[in-house]
């Protein structure tokens, strides 16, 4: 009996280790032939967020905390990892890497060495100072469907991608509400016209027209302005296609229209213990200091991170990451969560401290002043060690040491 129960028992972790493997393979294939994001009306394409993110990158490696961007991303259920951390950084006009660009509500979401994992926006839209971000949705267009289309995984989504504007459903609702009564009408009788005139409509090459406006247009550079669409429509009140008004030389290409995600669960949620819920439920544990509430993990993956550059390099290449403030305090900067705070004269910078290879905790700056970037130590170091202290370190010897103070 004890030996049918340690079997079953296998059979079902290595059940858990395909589905596991399967979902990771799923997605790893999904987000490699993407085509970009989805953030409510606005449209991010992934070759420009891959352009940010290397822009971007230059900030990372050795983390520059002087500048607001690139910065934590604190939430990891969004993306279901919690062993490495990851950063944002706005998308519009981040021109160059060193003036950060303006703030938006969008972000691009990057790994610890400047891959795109994928798009955040702010659902506050900077109302508050801690940013409430929710994952933007992929999508793929007919070029990019050959890898993914038999997954079963996407379907056609109701709506058009027209650059950086996406829109969405209300398009063919509006369309369907202008058409009504359209069927009961013959193209050569006076009626037709008439009804063509009270509801805005063209008429043009055997094909139905309006205009439609959007409150914003993201592809250009002032957002006050709205965007103008035709779209186009056939008798038999049938989406032909939606086309942006331009009177510039050379007309735009017509809207896109795109494949999503389907909303179904994934396989790998239908585990608790895999799901990103349970994987993230010690992330309540914080550590405070000055302003910012830092979660335990993410500071334990800082520690890993550390470990592993010690790991791989001497302590003379990491030279240009470490700031030595006396003989027995050596500072490795890390970049602290986003925060939208409007008017602010100093941004608080920080620090994880060491003396050699010993961890004494985390310590605060001040950016842009020079005259101000003593560190100081953060209250209360001992509150990390219970969260901290298993933690050790391999030297480039293969010496395991302890990592904490």
């Amino acid at each position: 009996m004890q030996t049918s129960t340690k079997s079953s028992t296998a059979k079902f972790r290595h059940l858990i280790a395909i589905l596991s493997t399967a979902a990771t393979l799923l997605k790893v294939s999904l987000q490699s032939d993407v085509s970009g994001y989805i953030c409510d009306d606005l449209a991010v394409w992934h070759d420009k967020a891959t352009e940010v993110a290397r822009l971007a990158s230059e900030l990372l490696t050795p983390a520059d905390p002087y500048y607001a961007y690139p910065a934590l991303l604190e939430d990891t259920k969004l993306f279901g990892n919690e062993d490495k951390n990851l950063f944002v950084v706005p998308f519009r006009n981040f021109g160059h890497v060193r003036n950060g660009g303006r703030l938006g509500h969008d972000r691009i979401v990057m790994d610890d060495v400047g891959n795109v994992v994928g798009v955040v926006v702010d659902v506050n839209n900077g109302a508050h100072d801690v940013p409430a971000y929710k994952k933007c949705t992929t999508f793929w267009t007919f070029e990019n469907l050959s890898l993914v289309l038999n997954t079963g995984k996407i379907q056609k989504t109701s709506g058009f991608v027209c650059g950086s504007n996406f829109l969405g459903a209300a398009v063919e609702t509006e369309m369907k509400s202008k058409c009504k009564g359209l069927e009961n009408l013959l193209p050569t009788s006076k009626e037709f016209f008439q009804f063509l005139d009270r509801k805005g409509i063209t008429w043009s090459n055997k094909k139905l027209s309006y205009k439609h406006f959007t409150n914003i247009d993201y592809n250009s550079r002032r957002l006050d302005r709205a965007a103008i669409y035709n779209v186009e429509f056939s008798l038999q009140c049938r989406l032909i296609q939606v086309k942006p008004v331009f009177r510039g030389a050379f007309p735009r290409p017509a809207c896109l229209e795109v494949w999503t995600p389907k909303p179904s669960v994934d396989i790998i949620r239908s585990i608790p213990s895999l799901s990103p819920q349970n994987q993230n439920q010690e992330s309540s544990e914080t550590y405070h200091c000055r302003d910012i509430k830092f979660r335990i993990s993410t500071l334990r993956n800082y520690l890993n991170q550390f470990h592993r550059l010690l790991s791989t390099t001497s302590p003379i290449g990491l030279g240009g990451s470490l700031i030595r403030q006396d003989d027995k305090l050596i500072l490795w900067p890390i970049l602290s969560p986003d925060r939208l705070k409007k008017r602010i004269r100093y941004r608080t910078i920080f620090a994880m401290g060491f003396d050699e290879n010993k961890f004494l905790g985390l310590y605060y700056g001040c950016a842009r002043v020079p005259t101000l970037r003593y560190y100081k130590p953060c209250p209360y170091p001992d509150l990390l060690k219970p969260f901290l202290e298993d933690i050790t370190f391999t030297d480039r010897d293969g010496q395991t040491r302890d990592f904490f103070f």
